[in-house]
């Protein structure tokens, strides 16, 4: 969000109008915030936390898109592929909206958890911790540059670190409660957890 703020505006814009400002996005309100899936979806696709480059050989033969593809074959899952992701190195949650505003059936979920018999027996729990996160951070919270000593942003270039998981280095931002109301929100489940 630190790097996207239209992303940021237009995620809150879509709870606020659905939800409002005085509570926070609950399961139910999923199907009514798409927008916010996007992003979601788009977090899985741009900077995966498991690295996505570990070869797989096929089991079988099989066509795909009209390509043959030989059983032992090793395939790599690409996230940045600019044929299908144009653009890939840029955070666009608009990629999986369609022109009537809803969610399009691309979805990296279904190879950011792994396929076949290998896929994550947690892919359910994640996703759904990861959309409950991603809606009460939009909603009560603005993410912004951090700001030097005289009030000017301080720019960076994002940074990950690579190991059994992938993470960003530190970097500076700014963190702040959207408003009172919303203040008043993130301390009702501080005290609730």
């Amino acid at each position: 969000m630190v790097l996207y703020p239209d992303v940021q505006r237009r995620a809150q814009a879509e709870i606020d109008l659905v939800i409002g400002r005085d509570q926070l996005p609950a399961f139910e309100d999923r199907a009514s915030l798409p927008y916010i899936d996007a992003v979601l979806r788009e977090t899985l696709r741009w900077e995966p936390v498991v690295p996505l480059g570990i070869p797989h050989a096929t089991t079988s033969d099989d066509i795909y898109d009209g390509y043959f593809i030989p059983k032992g074959l090793l395939c790599l899952a690409i996230s940045r592929d600019e044929k299908k992701y144009h653009d890939a190195c840029r955070f666009t949650p608009e990629r999986f909206i369609d022109d009537n505003g809803q969610l399009t059936d691309d979805n990296p979920a279904h190879y950011a958890f792994g396929m076949g018999p290998r896929i994550c027996p947690g892919r359910y729990a994640a996703d759904a911790s990861l959309w409950a996160a991603i809606a009460t951070m939009l909603a009560t919270l603005n993410i912004s540059l951090a700001k030097d000593d005289d009030g000017n942003a301080i720019n960076f270039t994002p940074e990950f670190r690579t190991g059994v998981t992938r993470h960003p280095v530190t970097f500076p931002c700014s963190i702040s409660a959207r408003s009172e109301i919303h203040s008043e929100l993130v301390d009702t489940l501080r005290t609730a957890m």
